[in-house]
């Protein structure tokens, strides 16, 4: 058997900021909450454009422990990051970004490999519309564009320990460099990096599912979708229960801690994405659809493939990530039709 590689052998730093969905500026919905006393004494934070490339490459923010009137003044510790007291710079970083949900806890929004990490703030490179209420936005870390992930709100259930031995305390920034405490973290966000599956030492207490839906009382095509769904869900570390039988307006909910979706489950045998809710999923569809998602799955008995649509502030539209939209026909429910 081989041994298991050093966690600590990669450069690694989590960064907490202010929660928002696209982190490309404070537009089409995408407002931000929560972020710490740099927000609250501002009413904004620039890690509001972490997202927002520039010429191919990410600039992100953080605000580093500091006190009010001098944020401009904060450093990042770097020695904890490899280099020495004199670099200004440390390359090579996989800079972890993190946000929390109140009452829930704190977890991964996305990441930059690769990244270059910077002790000192650094100006808004000229021409890169970083700049908010006569502010231009500064940035502490930077990536190559195709080394950034973001993940989509829903995908956001990795969970970093906070207010813990070991993990986050008050400072917005964590090394996870405590080889007592720390190793198996690691250990398991470096395969859930690879897997995009949330290993079940780092998922929130209650997230197994805590019963599977049945099979028999449904056709095979109904069957797969939900099992396709379910599995989706559980890999992202959600549990996964199902109320196919309470005519609620939706077949599965998907918790963790205390959020919760409402996933309205299709299966087709085709590809072509045309499926009928009824009038009790349609309402449920319009009253609930901050948190409703309809989870599509076509070719379900050859190459299931699932498509998950949900409501966007910013267009006004029910779309899948990949920028499927569906368009919605008023019938005695209604149809919907993927374009």
């Amino acid at each position: 058997m081989g041994s298991q590689p050093d966690p600590f052998a990669v450069r690694m730093v989590f960064l907490r900021v202010a929660r928002m969905d696209r982190y490309q500026g404070v537009t089409g919905g995408d407002t931000m909450s929560g972020g710490g006393s740099f927000v609250a004494d501002h009413g904004f934070g620039h890690e509001m454009f972490n997202y927002q490339p520039f010429q191919g490459t990410m600039y992100g923010y953080v605000q580093p422990p500091g006190g009010r009137g001098r944020w401009d003044e904060a450093r990042i510790n770097l020695t904890r990051l490899g280099a020495t007291d004199n670099d200004l710079s440390a390359s090579g970083v996989l800079a972890v970004w993190v946000t929390t949900i109140p009452a829930v806890g704190a977890f991964v929004v996305g990441w930059y490999r690769n990244a270059t990490v910077y002790r000192d703030q650094q100006p808004a490179p000229a021409g890169s519309a970083r700049r908010h209420s006569d502010v231009d936005c500064g940035y502490y870390i930077t990536a190559n564009g195709e080394d950034a992930v973001l993940l989509p709100p829903d995908e956001r259930t990795f969970s970093v320990p906070q207010s813990v031995k070991g993990g986050f305390g008050q400072s917005n920034i964590w090394y996870a460099d405590d080889r007592d405490l720390n190793q198996q973290f690691r250990l398991d966000f470096l395969q859930y990096l690879q897997t995009r599956q949330v290993p079940r030492t780092t998922q929130t207490e209650g997230s197994s599912p805590r019963r599977q839906p049945d099979p028999l009382i449904r056709q095979r095509v109904e069957q797969v979708a939900i099992e396709r769904t379910t599995a989706h869900f559980v890999g992202l570390g959600y549990r996964v229960d199902s109320f196919e039988q309470d005519n609620i307006g939706w077949d599965l909910t998907a918790a963790l801690g205390k959020r919760e979706l409402k996933l309205e489950v299709k299966g087709l045998s085709g590809s072509r994405i045309v499926v009928e809710l009824t009038p009790n999923e349609y309402t449920a569809m319009q009253d609930h659809r901050d948190s409703y998602r309809v989870c599509v799955v076509t070719d379900a008995l050859t190459e299931p493939c699932l498509e998950i649509f949900a409501y966007s502030l910013d267009s006004g539209q029910w779309e899948s990530i990949g920028g499927r939209v569906l368009s919605v026909e008023e019938i005695v429910a209604a149809r919907c039709r993927a374009t």
